[in-house]
């Protein structure tokens, strides 16, 4: 009797077949043959593919390669405008002159680097496609900035110089973080090292085969006119395929524009969407901040978590305030005519990552409602026999659960772009988590004290 085994990668292919026969258990082994193409493929893709990455990763990867190759070119012709506003070439120009330009641009740059990580790097996890998206713009403008310099004089050829070093810095921080965000939702096997390298092997290739054919375009292309209108094609290509690279991926986690879309949705019709169907409804460059509106459309505002000072503090003149707190957060609303603004302050002890999340289905539940709210006070919104303002805390958990069925990941804290600050309640002791406080997601743990002047 002959058996017949078979060793097979993760991805389920056959890589080799063992046939045992005969009364000695003879072993055959026959190896399967791998076409040359697909083999050179594997070699660029996550061991595994496409089992082990999301599905996402292939149309991303795609436009990426794309966008990486029309960058290599118009990187070339870039370099080329800054040796020549350097001096290379001219026998006029000062070696000095063109080194302290160099140091000076160098150094500013590297400053502008730390200041932009300090700044704004908790936000680029949370809007990571806005910040991928954003770097390629800095990238391009920095470029075209690149093809001024020759046509300087020395005092603002080195202003340009500096702004353009300034430009890449930032776009060298918002890509690099963005990228490991991106590169983190993609893995699904805790294949993250490996599906990283093979990036890079990626960009290697794509930018040999870029710079093979910019060598061609900056020797064939010398007039001035014509790398501009060159370069303007090719920053418009690399931007499209940016932007349709960031489009495609779907991220499981809720940020303050997707988790808005989904609550609204929610409140709206009762449906709960999943990743695909927010990634191409979501915005890219815009709604990030927190932009919310009532059912009607009649009044808009946004939201924003803040320290409790700022939130007790800020009272802008013409503002009517109602002021509300829960076992959770303390929150500050704020209105005008057809606009309003709120503040929510988190307490200590609240669930880190459903915390805020929970807090920011509020606030999108209050500015669904403002319309009927307003009618009789902002408080009446409180005022009826549903704690959380016509949305039980039953409900609420509900949702959370069915949000997590539809494929997010409801455990990555979002929706908070800064440093979080927790706001301690009572004689100065720490709480220690789980305590008094109660949760926000579980029945009775959202009792509102509404306060208005």
């Amino acid at each position: 009797m002959s058996r017949t085994f078979y060793d097979i990668d993760a991805a389920g292919e056959v890589l080799c077949t063992y046939t045992e026969s005969g009364e000695r258990e003879t072993l055959t082994a026959e190896k399967t043959e791998v076409p040359l193409p697909k083999a050179v493929l594997y070699a660029f893709l996550p061991a595994g593919f496409p089992h082990s990455v999301t599905e996402d990763y292939l149309a991303y990867q795609t436009y990426d390669s794309l966008q990486a190759f029309a960058s290599s070119i118009t990187s070339l012709l870039a370099n080329r405008a800054v040796l020549e506003g350097l001096g290379v070439g001219d026998s006029s120009s000062s070696p000095t002159g063109a080194l302290i330009l160099k140091i000076t641009g160098d150094t500013i740059s590297r400053i502008a680097t730390i200041l932009f990580a300090h700044r704004m790097g908790r936000a680029i996890e949370p809007e990571c496609k806005f910040y991928r998206f954003l770097a390629d713009i800095f990238n391009d403008s920095a470029q075209f900035l690149d093809l001024l310099t020759p046509a300087l004089p020395y005092l603002p050829k080195l202003g340009v110089i500096v702004s353009a070093g300034v430009l890449r810095s930032l776009c060298g921080v918002a890509a690099n973080a963005s990228k490991a965000s991106l590169s983190a939702h993609f893995a699904l096997t805790g294949n993250l090292a490996e599906l990283n390298a093979k990036e890079a092997s990626q960009e290697t290739i794509v930018s040999l085969l870029g710079m093979l054919a910019g060598s061609l375009v900056v020797r064939l292309v010398e007039d001035k006119q014509l790398v501009w209108a060159l370069m303007v094609v090719l920053a418009g290509v690399h931007l499209a395929m940016n932007y349709r690279a960031v489009r495609s991926v779907r991220m499981r986690s809720l940020n303050r524009q997707r988790a808005t879309m989904v609550f609204r949705a929610w409140l709206d019709r009762g449906a709960v969407l999943t990743p695909a169907d927010v990634a191409h409804r979501e915005s890219i460059l815009r709604r990030s901040r927190g932009d919310l509106e009532s059912k009607s459309g009649d009044y808009r505002g946004f939201c924003d978590f803040s320290t409790y000072g700022d939130l007790r503090a800020w009272s802008p003149r013409g503002y009517h305030r109602y002021d509300f707190e829960t076992s959770a957060y303390f929150m500050g609303i704020w209105h005008r005519k057809g606009y309003f603004y709120m503040r929510i302050a988190m307490k200590e002890g609240c669930h880190e990552s459903r915390g805020p999340l929970a807090a920011w289905f509020d606030a999108v539940n209050h500015a669904y409602h403002f319309d009927s709210a307003l009618k009789d006070g902002l408080q009446s919104h409180y005022e009826n026999e549903m704690p959380l303002g016509y949305v039980s805390d039953e409900q609420k958990a509900t949702l959370f659960a069915a949000l997590t069925a539809a494929g997010w990941d409801l455990d990555i804290n979002a929706v908070e772009t800064r440093l979080p600050v927790r706001v301690r309640v009572g004689d100065g002791k720490k709480l220690l988590h789980g305590s008094s406080e109660k949760d926000p997601l579980r029945p009775g743990g959202g009792v509102y004290e509404p306060k208005h002047d």
